[in-house]
């Protein structure tokens, strides 16, 4: 398979819009996670591709080839679920090999692929147990490679890691990485979080309410957002936002509000005296206890320290944002403060046009 292509693909439920005219090419080869909140389409996306659900229009295609008619055993994925969704009564290796037994693959085939996967998986010692048997990771593993022995040309990953402990996703993510090295095969991943879309992809597909946001790389979706809900769903915190006005003086294009005066980003070209939303994300805010020449004066509300780093929470003109400083760091809450945006940090945002970015670093 040398990618999958969208065109166009719609999806209603009882006149309900899911999934609005996507248009998406995943690569050969290419790891990409579609990215959004609970309702936004991901899933139905996903279910089209694999041939669970039907597309109310559009057209999906496997190395160009359509295959939108074609039931899901006859499409070139496997797919592994949310929920496992382990035989409860079957072994760990019967579990493994059910699909190539469906297939009338021989036994002896079925036991070195089986024997092959578990040892790949570090699951080897488990082939005898059942899934009541097994801890959260282990079934996930199981689950996994019983996707991978069929040597699918895609792999459709619903959401695997979410019924994991925070250590366990950790850990998992990283293999899931290694998994598609190793593989070298499509890998279409589903997910609500961030943290695993940043880590493991080639590219990030954002969706909000069945409409592609941005399909880019991690780094390019997190320093270039294209809206104001990418700039606000990927990154933990999320980006800040101050509400304001573009005006001109003495030729500079400056945004200003109640507590803030500062140039424009670069390239905002848009006309001035119209009300915007200025972005600068926490990692992006310099705190100081003494003024400098471009700070501007805040008051600390709360600090959470987070290790290595404290989360500030400052109250600058009536608004809360945030900022991550180095820790340590000693200070009661109503300390007053400065604050410093950095320059080439800021994104500007057309709140009139869906929050669409005005101008980016």
């Amino acid at each position: 398979m040398a990618e999958v292509r969208l065109d166009q693909l719609r999806k209603e439920f009882a006149g309900n819009v899911a999934v609005e005219d996507l248009n998406l090419i995943i690569e050969d080869r290419e790891f990409l996670t579609l990215v959004g909140p609970s309702g936004c389409g991901k899933t139905t996306t996903l279910r089209m591709v694999c041939g669970l659900e039907k597309s109310t229009s559009g057209s999906i295609r496997f190395d160009d080839v359509p295959v939108g008619h074609l039931p899901a055993n006859r499409r070139d994925v496997a797919m592994v679920f949310q929920s496992y969704a382990l035989y409860p009564h079957k072994t760990v290796a019967q579990n493994l090999g059910f699909a190539l037994k469906m297939m009338r693959v021989p036994k002896p085939e079925i036991s070195r692929r089986v024997a092959e996967v578990a040892e790949s998986l570090g699951i080897a010692n488990l082939l005898e147990r059942r899934p009541k048997q097994l801890s959260g990771g282990q079934r996930q593993r199981v689950a996994l490679g019983r996707a991978i022995i069929r040597d699918a040309g895609a792999y459709l990953l619903d959401e695997p890691l979410s019924n994991l402990d925070a250590q366990l996703r950790s850990g998992m993510r990283a293999e899931l990485k290694r998994l598609h090295a190793d593989l070298r095969r499509t890998f279409i991943y589903v997910t609500h979080d961030q943290v695993e879309a940043m880590t493991m992809s080639d590219r990030i597909a954002v969706m909000k309410d069945g409409v592609l946001q941005q399909c880019a790389s991690p780094t390019e979706v997190y320093e270039r957002p294209a809206t104001m809900f990418v700039a606000a769903f990927m990154g933990s915190p999320a980006m800040n936002f101050l509400t304001g006005e573009l005006r001109s003086v003495g030729g500079e294009r400056r945004f200003m509000n109640a507590a803030v005066d500062r140039p424009a980003p670069v390239g905002s070209a848009d006309p001035a005296g119209r009300e915007v939303v200025l972005g600068v994300r926490p990692e992006h805010v310099r705190v100081s206890d003494v003024p400098t020449g471009t700070s501007v004066p805040a008051r600390l509300f709360v600090a959470e320290p987070l290790g290595s780093e404290v989360l500030l929470t400052l109250e600058l003109g009536g608004e809360l944002i945030k900022a991550k400083v180095p820790a340590p760091f000693d200070a009661k809450p109503d300390t007053p403060l400065h604050l410093t945006l950095a320059a080439d940090r800021l994104h500007l945002f057309d709140p009139a046009a869906d929050g669409r970015s005005l101008a980016v670093p």
